[in-house]
């Protein structure tokens, strides 16, 4: 049997001459990665031939993954966030037509008031925050006003010079109205 060094120097040798050692290369590749080394002879075990089939791959079966359902949008986190309606037209503001028709002589004053509590005819109101007074002139009064857009809910107070007790009217923004009312009768 061909040894590692016989094989070297026949490799060295078809170098220095230019041979075309490829047979050199193949018989030492297939017996470099024999056995070890030592021993005697007769324990070698017999060399075999053989085809070698190279291993065979079969494709791997791909199923088809369903699409991931889409994250939902983030909530915005700045302005630059924002996604607004095509629709919208950005106004911070609506108009109120205010009108009012009591049918009476007495003397009275109107206000529209944003921040008060209590309920059911039995409210504290802060005048402070009044968006709107007026004088009823023969019990009427109309007025057009600009409300801002936070303003959805406000406290309409009739007030009597003669002292009888003032009457309270809730007003809420209605999203379904084109023109916003308030009307007190």
């Amino acid at each position: 049997m061909t040894t590692f060094n016989d094989l070297i120097k026949a490799l060295i040798s078809c170098i220095e001459t230019g041979k075309t050692c490829l047979l050199v290369l193949l018989f030492a590749s297939i017996t470099a990665c024999g056995g070890g080394g030592g021993g005697d002879e007769s324990s070698a075990p017999a060399a075999t031939t053989g085809t070698v089939t190279p291993p065979t791959t079969t494709p791997p079966t791909t199923t088809p993954t369903p699409d991931p359902d889409p994250d939902p949008a983030p909530e915005p986190t700045s302005l630059d966030d924002l996604v607004v309606a095509a629709d919208n037209a950005m106004q911070a503001v609506f108009q109120l037509m205010i009108s009012i028709d009591i049918n009476s002589s007495k003397r009275a004053y109107f206000s529209l008031c944003d921040d008060y509590s209590g309920s059911n005819m039995s409210y504290e109101v802060n005048f402070e925050s009044c968006r709107y007074r007026g004088s009823l002139i023969d019990g009427q009064l109309d007025a057009d006003i600009k409300v801002a857009n936070h303003n959805g809910q406000m406290l309409a107070v009739l007030w009597f010079y003669d002292g009888s007790a003032p009457s309270y009217q809730l007003w809420q923004y209605d999203a379904e109205l084109e023109q916003q009312q308030l009307t007190v009768n």
